[in-house]
């Protein structure tokens, strides 16, 4: 099914989760992709991954989409990792 661009999450480009890079379970991926990265925009803006990115500009590859981290614990933790200052 051909998703509208307005429907595709405009990070999802850049995103590891969305082409393949982030999961080794394909089926986990397309579930993910479907839920959140494909759904418009009321399910990819409550994406962490989204949400973080558009805080700091990028995000670990430790977040799936549905972390029960907040945002700022996400942070954080990419601090505590050296993944941003």
């Amino acid at each position: 099914m051909f998703k509208e661009e307005k429907d595709i999450c405009p990070k999802a480009t850049r995103c590891p989760l969305f082409d393949g890079r982030l999961l080794s379970i394909p089926q986990a991926a397309e579930s993910y992709k479907m839920l959140y990265c494909q759904a418009g925009r009321e399910k990819y803006t409550v994406c962490k991954r989204y949400q973080t990115s558009e805080r700091v500009g990028t995000c670990g590859k430790f977040v799936m989409p549905n972390s029960s981290l907040t945002v700022d614990e996400i942070i954080q933790k990419m601090r505590e990792q050296g993944l941003i200052n």
